[in-house]
């Protein structure tokens, strides 16, 4: 089945005005799917639309969106319900890191709305319609750091392996209906991100920084393939140590002593 057929016509991508998301727009537009682009900042995602819209002579949808507010995914539902989507890349994320006892409460608890809560959310509304057309493909935003346990990215690692173990599941359940799920975990890439990493030494850590194209066009590559996709060789290779050669505890205090050197007093 062509890919614009199986996954086609229309794609939600929330975190759509930069880095993963934005990068995502522009792969799936490039295979001629049209798109409705979620995110916080108008300016950007008119603008992104604009140039989508006449580079690739899909049709686009905008819809400004804080998705920590009360009510936000009701009005994704609302906004899209005369439109067939057949794909939702569930990108929109946001990190906090330090010592979990300092940090914002209210901000620790908006990690985990906006990185578990509301894909879950999603998941469950565009899987249901896929489901009932028996195609369609979810892809879920988590992070190399949802695998292990990392001290000082504590409530933000915890979130992303949330997203990895209900994407995994959900890869089995969908499967038989014909709807392709798939995790894409990516290491440390750059995005805006890392504007609000700026305290924290990455050289320090053993991870080393991707682009966004090869990230993107290795999880479109995955799907119907694969339950999750790292993209690189050498997070593949982390992960793998990870899981077979070191023991959990072990690698959680390697990684707490790593970041707590690389977090700038």
């Amino acid at each position: 089945m062509m890919f614009n057929e199986k996954y086609g016509p229309w794609a939600i991508i929330t975190g759509a005005s930069s880095g993963i998301g934005k990068e995502f727009a522009n792969q799936l537009a490039s295979k001629g799917l049209n798109l409705v682009l979620v995110a916080r900042r108008n300016d950007k995602l008119l603008d992104l639309s604009e140039k989508l819209e006449l580079k690739f002579k899909i049709q686009t949808k905008v819809i400004k969106l804080d998705l920590l507010e009360i009510g936000s995914v009701e009005k994704i539902i609302l906004e899209t319900k005369d439109l067939n989507v057949g794909m939702a890349i569930l990108n929109a994320g946001m990190e906090v890191h330090g010592s979990f006892l300092f940090n914002n409460l209210e901000k620790e608890t908006n990690v985990l709305r906006l990185n578990a809560i509301v894909p879950m959310q999603l998941a469950h509304h565009f899987g249901n319609k896929m489901i009932q057309r028996k195609k369609g493909g979810i892809i879920f935003v988590s992070s190399t750091f949802g695998h292990q346990a990392i001290p000082y990215f504590a409530n933000y690692s915890a979130s992303k392996s949330y997203i990895l173990n209900l994407g995994q599941a959900l890869n089995y359940e969908f499967k038989k209906s014909g709807v392709d799920v798939v995790v894409l975990s990516p290491g440390l890439t750059n995005t805006e991100m890392l504007n609000d990493m700026k305290d924290v030494n990455l050289k320090k850590l053993p991870i080393y920084l991707m682009q966004v194209t090869p990230v993107v066009k290795k999880a479109l590559q995955s799907l119907g393939k694969n339950q999750i996709i790292i993209p690189g060789f050498l997070n593949n290779l982390m992960d793998v140590l990870g899981k077979f050669a070191t023991p959990r505890w072990l690698l959680t205090n390697a990684f707490g002593f790593l970041v707590f050197r690389a977090i700038k007093k």
